[in-house]
């Protein structure tokens, strides 16, 4: 069976998120409220589980904040994020990866890094979301792919232990298409009102050209966010306090109103405080695919019994 190299990616990167161990063992039961929300599978049903991932992330929840069971829960919500971000947008050129080194193309990784100094960062980048170029390569076989290196070379397919050569022909071919690649990054948090200020403070830096007097900048010489096609920052929360003490008013709100990717949480859009996290596509991916959402999950969902059946819904 044929797969190009963002359905590749895809599949690898969702792979990973069942070797965690928070996600693992939620998953079975996030999966039995899943098929509960879902009257019939078709896109707009599928799409709309993003107005109820708060309740089936907080299925799973325990009582009591111990710093243990946050940071767990944090990790896992990242991961469902991720499951429900990639199940919508497959057969699209848009794929949502947990930061790893080794599934981020490096010119996509030092483009986003934040150096004070000549420290990088970690620039608090939970999710990335990658759109590569509507381009041949991106949508034919993986195998097919015909890219050279820095120094001319041709790089195989195919890796000295057989596999797939994956990082060095991503890395070059996103080095010779760097300028139309979009990137976002999602920034997701369980808890919203302690942690509103870092979303704020990190969109900032991104949208700013740098702090010459305090030696902060994004990217390097050759890899800048300034350089490619659009470039989004987002924050998404359960949340896991009171939601109906969030109003359009509060603090927190007010504090991610503007940032460039959107505010979202796991529930239904409320006017002036949050949208659904379903309406992340429509807002910053609708370039990812020439068909749109609905018409590429069509397709798709007809296939989660085999080709994508490393996503655990049969």
């Amino acid at each position: 069976m044929s797969q190009n190299i963002v359905e590749y990616l895809r599949e690898t990167a969702v792979r990973e998120l069942f070797k965690i161990g928070t996600f693992k063992r939620a998953f079975p039961v996030w999966r039995t409220n899943i098929d509960q929300i879902l009257p019939a599978l078709n896109p707009i049903n599928v799409v709309n589980i993003g107005d109820h991932l708060s309740e089936i992330f907080q299925s799973t929840g325990s009582k009591g904040r111990s710093q243990s069971s946050l940071s767990g829960g944090g990790a896992g919500w990242e991961a469902l994020l991720s499951w429900y971000l990639n199940l919508c947008l497959l057969e699209s050129r848009t794929v949502v990866l947990k930061y790893k080194k080794d599934l981020i193309p490096t010119p996509v990784r030092e483009a986003i890094t934040v150096s004070y100094g000549s420290f990088p960062s970690n620039t608090e980048s939970d999710l990335i979301a990658i759109t590569f170029p509507n381009k041949s390569e991106y949508v034919s076989d993986k195998y097919s792919i015909s890219i050279r290196d820095n120094h001319g070379k041709l790089i195989s397919t195919s890796n000295n232990k057989g596999r797939y050569n994956y990082k060095p022909i991503v890395d070059a071919l996103i080095d010779r298409d760097f300028s139309e690649c979009e990137i976002g990054i999602i920034q997701c948090k369980t808890n919203w009102n302690d942690n509103a200020q870092i979303p704020m403070l990190w969109d900032m830096i991104y949208s700013s050209d740098g702090f010459d007097g305090r030696q902060i900048s994004v990217g390097n010489s050759v890899y800048s966010i300034r350089n490619i096609q659009k470039f989004t920052y987002s924050f998404v929360t359960v949340p896991t306090n009171d939601d109906s003490k969030i109003k359009p008013g509060s603090t927190s709100v007010k504090r991610v109103q503007n940032i460039t990717g959107g505010n979202y949480w796991g529930k239904p859009s409320k006017s002036a405080v949050a949208s659904s996290i379903k309406e992340i596509f429509g807002r910053n991916f609708q370039s990812g695919s020439n068909q749109g959402l609905r018409s590429n999950l069509t397709t798709a969902l007809q296939k989660l019994g085999d080709e994508y059946s490393y996503f655990e819904l049969y």
